[in-house]
């Protein structure tokens, strides 16, 4: 596939340098490819029209398939309930009838005739619907003139059985507004555009932004890079966080052996707080990866904040799931998914390389590198069941049990990495570890070229050592805890299921209930400020506060030695108390803490697991 750069000149100081790749398939209606045709300059109440002309049909029936998911999400999306006023032609124009199956989807009868399908879909951005809530970053938004979100499984179904035909998508807008994806560009101009994908899945995993155009580009070790913003403002803000994104690129470039991809876009949706456009405002922030991009929901800011993380954990998924996955996620049932077994490799595994490739990058991120796995084990090992295995949750995550745990594998997942590499360096004299075994994998497999869900231990067994996989089988598939009582000391920490420690206290206690938006305290330690049970917190230094604004009790949790007065409401009255914080000793759980003496060997393993060298 050839890259190449379109300049569109939009005014002196502006231009949209978007990542185009050639082709110029010449195939027409003739029944052999999906050719959709989406007009945004139609769009009435946020209602978008889409036309459809589907390949020919061989059976009599037909169901036209809207996913329930999609890759990378891990949770139900239900798409076709945004579907309405679905029809379907014959080449004449006439309808043929529908009906809903079982399932919701839509069955297509005299399905031989079938020529094309129209509808009219709603967007994700103002769905209120209590069933799911749908993850911004993979969701769709039409707002007129302004933006159009396309996450295209929320938007384009395929007719079952033909998943892996052609997709040619039209887009007509008005003039102002440009595509950005990763996608096949084949035409575009002011009012067209035109691009293509080689499959459903393809195009699932391409999608687009179009908006008025803020946009900068960038190269980090051979790999071009384009960064798309939509925001509200008028000041262009794109070369800002393309600075932030090329540190947070080129560190994994030199963190990875070699670079997987020649092309990546981020796209960022910076949203202003505006409810209008944006109903359900829950997911304040997030992204979603995609093999050759990314999209973001983010709080407006003029210059990044917050980012780098987040984008070093998606942008390096260019190994997993990308170069490196199951047959599950290589033919993804969208009608009824079949979940990989190794969600802790593709995520967890991800969020720890992250974490390390920053590491290795700017060794004064070590510091926070420690405080973030100290806070993964305290927050995962309490909240997780006791007979959790990361195999059965991966396989059964779209079950409500398991969606409510979902954000654990962010915590507990890099943990787990981080005891694999050090088990694996061990055991390979320090020769490799996990980044090493992943390539070694990838050199096997790849992306057209999936491994067996239930064969990949027997694969890393292959390229490491039985003691490998035995840990696989007690830690991963079986319900035993990550062992780091044992592992950690291997790099110069420790790990303590429970310790004493002194700390200040306001002795402040949060009594809060689910929907009860009022912030309820009562005493705890020794109670310095004299709380009583059933107290509403109303102020804190004279300042306001409120459960929409949490910064707004930032004082009580990052405690100093300085006084402060809280207004309470008492039995319908305001009272103010004021006092200084105690010192109190705790019992903090699951605590990671660096050892402050360690042996020259200690020392040197450490810097072999974490920076990949012994300098």
């Amino acid at each position: 596939m050839t890259v190449r750069t379109l300049h569109l000149a939009l005014a002196a100081t502006l231009a949209l340098l978007p990542l185009l790749f050639s082709t110029a398939s010449g195939k027409g209606l003739d029944g052999t490819i999906y050719q959709v045709t989406i007009d945004t300059r139609t769009v009435v109440n946020d209602q978008l029209p889409v036309e459809i002309y589907v390949p020919e049909v061989k059976d009599d029936s037909a169901t036209f398939v809207f996913p329930v998911t999609i890759p990378g999400t891990y949770e139900s999306h239900l798409w076709w309930r945004l579907v309405h006023n679905f029809r379907a032609f014959d080449a004449q124009g006439r309808p043929l009838p529908v009906h809903r199956s079982a399932d919701s989807q839509f069955v297509i009868s005299n399905a031989k005739k079938l020529r094309k399908v129209t509808y009219l879909l709603d967007d994700s951005f103002d769905d209120t619907d209590d069933r799911v809530s749908i993850f911004h970053p993979a969701g769709t938004s039409f707002q007129g003139d302004s933006v159009f979100v396309f996450n295209h499984g929320g938007m384009i179904g395929y007719l079952d059985g033909y998943q892996d035909v052609e997709y040619h998508v039209t887009v007509y807008k008005k003039p102002g507004l440009y595509t950005a994806t990763s996608l096949e560009i084949s035409h575009i101009d002011s009012t067209t555009d035109q691009y293509n994908a080689s499959s459903f899945d393809i195009l699932v995993d391409g999608p687009a932004l179009i908006c008025k155009p803020d946009t900068a580009t960038f190269d980090a070790a051979g790999v071009k890079v384009l960064v798309a913003l939509y925001h509200t403002k008028d000041k262009p803000i794109a070369k800002a966080y393309a600075k932030s994104l090329k540190e947070v690129t080129t560190a994994i470039a030199s963190f990875l052996p070699s670079m997987p991809v020649d092309r990546y876009a981020f796209l960022l949706y910076l949203w202003d707080g505006d409810t209008n456009d944006v109903k359900r405002a829950g997911f304040a922030q997030g992204a979603l990866e995609h093999s050759y991009s990314s999209l973001y929901f983010w709080r407006y800011t003029s210059r990044p904040f917050g980012l780098n993380d987040v984008a070093a954990h998606e942008f390096l998924h260019i190994l997993m799931p990308l170069n490196l996955h199951s047959r599950e996620i290589e033919s993804f049932d969208f009608r009824n998914p079949q979940m990989s077994r190794h969600l802790w490799l593709y995520e967890g595994v991800t969020e720890y390389f992250a974490h390390q490739a920053l590491l290795r990058a700017d060794t004064a991120y070590m510091r926070s590198f420690n405080s973030t796995m100290a806070r993964a084990a305290r927050t995962s090992f309490d909240a997780l069941p006791t007979s959790f295995s990361l195999i059965d949750f991966s396989k059964n995550v779209l079950t409500t049990e398991n969606q409510s745990l979902y954000p654990l594998i962010y915590q507990y997942g890099p943990l787990n990495g981080l005891c694999l590499d050090i088990l694996i360096r061990e055991e390979s004299g320090g020769k490799q570890g996990l980044l090493e075994v992943v390539y070694a994998l990838m050199e096997e497999f790849g992306p057209s070229k999936p491994f067996e869900d239930t064969l990949l231990f027997d694969q890393l067994e292959r390229v490491t050592s039985k003691k490998v996989r035995a840990y696989c089988d007690r830690y991963i598939a079986g319900t035993e805890r990550l062992p780091l009582a044992e592992y950690l000391p291997k790099i110069g920490m420790t790990f303590k299921d429970s310790l004493p420690k002194e700390r200040l206290s306001y002795g402040v206690d949060f009594d809060m209930k689910d929907g009860d938006e009022r912030i309820m305290v009562g005493p705890k330690d020794s109670n310095p400020l004299g709380l009583v049970a059933g107290d509403q917190l109303m102020k804190i230094d004279s300042v306001d506060v409120s459960m929409k604004n949490p910064a707004t009790m930032t004082k009580l949790f990052r405690v100093t030695d300085t006084p402060v007065t809280l207004t309470v409401l008492r039995d319908g009255t305001e009272v103010e108390l004021a006092g200084k914080p105690v010192m109190t000793t705790v019992m903090e759980q699951h605590v990671i803490e660096q050892m402050k003496d360690v042996t020259p060997d200690v020392a040197r393993f450490r810097r072999l697991v974490l920076f990949g060298r012994v300098d």
